[in-house]
């Protein structure tokens, strides 16, 4: 997977952005943010950082910049691709972009439960399992950008 931005070349050994969706109100919403949050906090920590949405939407200029200047991992809970797009509409990369459904559909023995809050442990498991494929894209995206 190489880019095909100079400004990333640049910056080889900076950390990876992983971008959730908000996802308010949805079930996968709440299971894409848990996988980011597996990324960066469990996984990865040393190699990713989480970037923040809301951020993106409201154009803020340092997270403009930092779009530009990383390669970014985005994780979108459905079809909409609202992290995707608002990193494309602010001249970022996408350098691997995700769909939470797709991983649902892989996962079909786990099965969300009704609250957007808490959609339940399978959900949590499917955030888990999710992680360690993208985790799994990042070692090899890091290896490949060397």
């Amino acid at each position: 997977m190489k880019l095909n931005n100079e400004k990333l070349e640049e910056s080889k050994d900076k950390k990876v952005l992983i971008l959730p969706c908000s996802g308010i109100g949805k079930a996968l919403g709440t299971v894409t943010r848990w996988t980011a949050y597996e990324v960066t906090q469990n996984l990865k920590p040393h190699d990713t950082r989480l970037l923040c949405l809301a951020r993106l939407v409201v154009a803020d200029d340092e997270s403009k910049i930092t779009i530009q200047e990383h390669p970014i991992f985005t994780i979108d809970g459905c079809p909409k691709k609202c992290a995707t797009l608002n990193v494309e509409k602010n001249g970022g990369l996408v350098a691997k972009k995700y769909l939470m459904p797709k991983f649902l559909v892989k996962n079909r023995d786990l099965k969300l439960g009704k609250s957007i809050l808490d959609p339940g442990e399978q959900a949590l498991e499917l955030a888990k399992r999710t992680a360690r494929d993208i985790g799994t894209d990042i070692d090899n995206f890091m290896e490949e950008s060397r």
